[in-house]
């Protein structure tokens, strides 16, 4: 029995022996592998509500009702537009030369009454113009007349210095000049002439025009 114990530790010690002188060093590290695949994509999570609308703004305030009867235009007419015409005077036949161009406009008619102002700076002035200067006695005149269809304006610059027979005569003015065209009937168009508004200024007759039935 005493032989078998014997026998028995000798083999474990000789195992023990024997495992601890077959570990080796430890090798390289290897080549690291490859990628695995890209897992699948999870699902979009869920869209957020909308957020609430603004207030509406207020609603600004209604303008003042215009005259129906009351219509008008601009119109710019070049420096080099305007052409000379021999004009006949009304009475006595005798024509002479003016500067003349015609603003084509089919709420023009001889129906109605028509109206035209020139843009002056920042003032509009009603036609017929004259202006007379001290100084030599020239004269400066832009005038119209109208038909259906067309308004006809007039230019004429006339010099005479000290009152002499030298004077000379321009027929177009030396620059751009805008007109406004204004149309109304011939009712209102008389109630205007009568109501003692000065024709002369613009604002005081639109205004008029404005308001009036």
């Amino acid at each position: 029995m005493n032989k078998l114990v014997k026998l028995l530790s000798i083999f474990a010690l000789a195992t023990t022996v024997s495992f601890w002188s077959c570990k080796g060093d430890q090798g390289e590290q290897g080549l690291q592998g490859p990628i695995g695949p890209q897992g699948t994509a999870g699902t979009n999570g869920t869209n957020g509500t909308n957020g609430k609308d603004g207030t509406n703004g207020t609603n600004g305030t209604n303008g003042k009702d215009g005259n129906a009867n009351v219509q008008s235009f601009l119109a710019t007419v070049k420096a080099d537009d305007w052409k000379e015409m021999e004009v006949t005077g009304i009475g006595n036949g005798v024509s002479s030369k003016w500067g003349a161009v015609a603003i084509e406009n089919a709420l023009v008619t001889t129906e109605k009454f028509v109206m035209v102002f020139v843009k002056n700076g920042e003032t509009l002035k009603s036609l017929p113009i004259l202006y007379t200067k001290e100084l030599d006695n020239s004269v400066e005149r832009l005038d119209y007349g109208y038909k259906t269809g067309q308004v006809e304006l007039f230019y004429r610059y006339q010099s005479q210095l000290f009152g002499g027979a030298n004077g000379t005569t321009i027929l177009k003015p030396n620059g751009d000049l805008t007109f406004e065209i204004v149309c109304t009937s011939k009712t209102v168009g008389a109630a205007l002439e009568k109501s003692g508004v000065d024709m002369k200024n613009y604002k005081e007759v639109m205004n008029f025009l404005s308001t009036s039935l």
